[in-house]
């Protein structure tokens, strides 16, 4: 088998394979969601955050 002329090819591919695979996962994982503690840090984010959680009726 050490006679196989592929061998480096198939093991160049295989690693690719590999470091392809690895960089897909990371890209699909998800950010960590955002926490806010009141009313004010939301705000002080962006005014519209309190529209898309608090309906369309929410007044600053």
């Amino acid at each position: 088998m050490e006679n196989n002329p592929f061998k480096k090819y198939t093991l160049a591919i295989a690693q690719e394979y590999t470091t392809t695979a690895e960089k897909i996962a990371e890209a699909q994982k998800k950010p960590p969601k955002r926490v806010y503690d009141n009313m004010t840090h939301l705000l002080k984010e962006c005014v519209f955050l309190g529209a898309t959680r608090f309906g369309n009726n929410f007044i600053c």
